[in-house]
């Protein structure tokens, strides 16, 4: 199984401001012949079109002026999507996140590299002792712990407190020594967000609020999708079958409804381009809005400071020699321009905002469709045409068209699995109402297998996991395959029980992203699916 990178949790519901609550005015569309970004409206919704994007909204900020903020497309099946409509940042949370906790640190009440987590959060607790007494704030925040992805036990999860998530950290096999090398962790993130809660004597929302929302004005910015769909102007979610089908339009609406909100610190944020290219600004002035210190500078620059190496292949002769990580921040450079940037990506939603702190740019842009191109490489088109660099590659037409035609194939190939050879006539050694029950994992949870009855009346099992679920076929001997469906997440997979010495079926093993996980079997009952 895989699953992609996002998250959510509760605040209160925040309204919409209007353009004159900022210290900048809002632009229209450029139009000046002069212009290095004259016509960018018309090339913007070509691309939008032509890369398969429902709706999406971009602003520019530039040397503190806003000179480019427009809406494109719509926010839903009838109304356009504006730079007002809010949306899902995913992970782009993760530098708010990186910010609050900064500010505690300047206030004495954490420390980014002397005290352990455990300090902050005692439930905290992995595999190898010494290691849990070594990992600090800013091993969790750079994503430098060594410890493997377990975010499928956090996505969708309601039913399951954060202290007990937490506590099954344990159960994981993981690496025992601190490695210089980023492995993307959203549950660290997790973990780093209570920990900052419990030291505040809050919740890790409150701290955003009161230390990044508030102070800085952001109020079109908040938490939960549950709440960004009470407010008038947000976005719907979309994806589609295939790149053909969204370059023609054909889209499907996904459900509004929070992914994770156990794991709010790594992507739970909703806002608005207008309030993030503020948020952006403040980054590039280390932590000054409208001429007032507002976040601690030191801290700023901490997070912004390379704290673990994300990727060293050799790339396209544009870009540096590798891309850093420093606390909710990619760190790289673009034809000898600094640029600090972060995505995101939750179902039906995917988004950037990227930094180019030299030249005092900030880009933003927003998109309702599931793993959308053109916010990944549009700030380079964006630089070349402001910045006056080089053109040396065609970033909308060719290498934004390219890369989400990849996207599509690899997600197709996510429904077809990798299956070994499937041997003819070997048939299940138990009644199919054996396998049924109630399994377990001491770090997924539980997971149930029911029986129901498909079109022809006949039984067969079906399989579900938090929102996760799809019916089991029988392959050979005891494994069946399955197409486990929610939202944007499908994919393959094979389920193989295993029998103990009664002759019982006792659980079975299926991939979590790309781990093989053991489901022992919890209790026997008596499971219909009401499919």
């Amino acid at each position: 199984m895989k699953i992609l990178l996002p998250l959510f949790l509760t605040l209160q519901c925040l309204s919409l401001t209007s353009a004159s609550q900022y210290a900048f005015s809002r632009p229209g569309p450029l139009q000046n012949n002069a212009d290095p970004l004259s016509g960018l409206s018309e090339v913007l919704e070509k691309a939008r079109i032509e890369s398969g994007i429902p709706g999406m909204s971009v602003a520019l900020l530039y040397k503190g002026k806003l000179i480019f903020a427009e809406g494109f497309g719509k926010r839903n099946d009838h109304d356009p999507f504006t730079v007002d409509t809010v949306s899902s940042i995913a992970s782009m949370t993760k530098a708010f996140t990186a910010a609050a906790i900064g500010e505690l640190v300047a206030e004495g009440k954490m420390d980014w590299d002397t005290t352990p987590v455990s300090k902050y959060v005692p439930e905290f607790e992995l595999q190898d002792p010494v290691l849990t007494s070594q990992l600090t704030l800013s091993d969790l925040l750079s994503h430098r712990t060594g410890y493997p992805q377990v975010d499928f036990g956090w996505f969708w999860n309601t039913e399951d407190s954060r202290t007990e998530l937490i506590k099954r950290l344990k159960y994981v096999d993981s690496s025992s020594k601190l490695r210089p090398y980023t492995i993307y962790n959203n549950v660290m993130y997790g973990v780093a967000g209570v920990a900052g809660g419990n030291v505040d004597g809050t919740s890790y929302e409150e701290i955003v609020r009161k230390k990044i929302f508030k102070p800085l004005g952001l109020s079109n910015t908040g938490f939960s999708v549950s709440e960004m769909k009470k407010l008038p102007n947000f976005a719907i979610p979309y994806s589609a079958a295939s790149f053909e089908d969204a370059q023609n339009g054909n889209f499907q609406k996904l459900p509004v409804d929070d992914m994770a909100t156990k794991c709010a610190p790594s992507g739970d944020i909703y806002s608005n381009v207008l309030d993030l290219v503020r948020w952006g600004k403040t980054i590039i002035d280390y932590g000054k809005i409208d001429g007032r210190q507002v976040l601690n500078k030191d801290s700023i620059v901490e997070s912004l400071t390379a704290h673990s190496i994300y990727d060293k292949s050799r790339r396209t002769p544009e870009f540096g020699p590798a891309v850093m990580y420093g606390m909710g921040w990619f760190l790289d450079s673009y034809k000898g321009n600094v640029i600090h940037y972060h995505g995101g990506n939750n179902p039906g939603y995917t988004s950037n905002l990227m930094l180019f702190p030299d030249s005092d740019l900030v880009f933003v842009q927003l998109t309702n469709v599931h793993g959308a191109s053109l916010p990944i490489y549009l700030p380079y088109y964006i630089a070349d045409k402001l910045l006056g660099l080089p053109e040396t590659q065609d970033w909308l037409n060719d290498v934004v068209i390219s890369f989400a035609r990849r996207v599509y194939e690899a997600l197709e190939r996510e429904t077809k699995g990798n299956f070994p050879k499937r041997i003819e006539n070997k048939p299940t050694s138990h009644e199919l109402s054996d396998f049924t029950g109630i399994y377990t994992n001491l770090v997924y949870g539980d997971a149930t297998i029911s029986l129901k009855r498909n079109g022809k009346d006949e039984e067969m099992l079906h399989f579900k996991y938090l929102v996760h679920e799809g019916d089991l076929r029988h392959y050979h001997y005891d494994t069946f395959s399955t197409v486990v469906q929610h939202s944007t997440d499908k994919f393959a997979d094979l389920l193989s029980f295993e029998t103990n010495q009664d002759g019982e079926i006792s659980g079975f093993y299926m991939h979590i992203i790309k781990r093989k996980e053991y489901f022992r079997r919890k209790r026997v009952t008596d499971v219909s699916s009401p499919l």
